[in-house]
């Protein structure tokens, strides 16, 4: 009796969560509620999710630190040229000079902050 009311629950969130975004789409189109079709609000939510790989790469260059790079490499997708960790790790061996003190890396939660 608990997983029908959970999953009853969990059915009419999602559908009262699309119905809300259908009146707010339908709103900014201009029209009228019940005006927009189904299809021109699905390719309006698939135009919401859908990142243009430029963007994604970008993102991926505002990583500074190699292991994070590595991290979200599989989640922005494949590059031109991919590199593995140890090459990363021997570039950026090589970048650093001899007199640069060592980095400090914090990690809180999931993202990692070198100074």
């Amino acid at each position: 009796m608990g997983m029908r009311k959970a999953l009853g629950i969990i059915v009419f969130s999602t559908q009262a969560v699309v119905a809300f975004d259908y009146n707010m789409q339908s709103h900014k189109a201009g029209l009228a509620p019940g005006e927009l079709s189904m299809k021109a609000y699905a390719a309006i939510v698939q135009k919401r999710y859908e990142a243009p790989d430029s963007a994604r790469l970008a993102a991926l260059d505002a990583l500074t630190d190699p292991g994070a790079r590595a991290i979200a490499r599989p989640f922005v997708g494949p590059l031109t040229s991919p590199l593995t960790s140890a090459q990363d790790m021997s570039e950026a061996a090589q970048a650093a000079s001899p007199d640069a003190p060592a980095a400090v890396c914090i990690r809180r939660g999931t993202a990692l902050y070198c100074q």
